[in-house]
């Protein structure tokens, strides 16, 4: 999965705590556009680290385990 990174001392794997929005769109299979707006309406978090804009894969999953609108809720249930 995108969220899992090779650690350069030990050839170990660590799991990413975010991403760029290119991979944020990826993870949920969107634009990046989308991922800007929902980080803008606050669905998901944005960290800024510099000039970078990171997504915690945290909140992609979570937004995507609670429909809150109406539209999400009738497809999901």
């Amino acid at each position: 999965m995108i969220t899992v990174i090779p650690r350069r001392d030990a050839g170990e794997r660590v799991e990413a705590l975010a991403v760029n929005s290119k991979d944020a769109a990826t993870m949920l299979g969107v634009s990046e556009r989308t991922v800007f707006n929902l980080a803008r309406e606050g669905k998901i978090v944005c960290k800024k680290l510099g000039w970078r804009s990171l997504y915690t894969v945290a909140s992609i999953k979570a937004f995507l385990e609670t429909p809150d609108d109406e539209t999400s809720k009738r497809l999901w249930h």
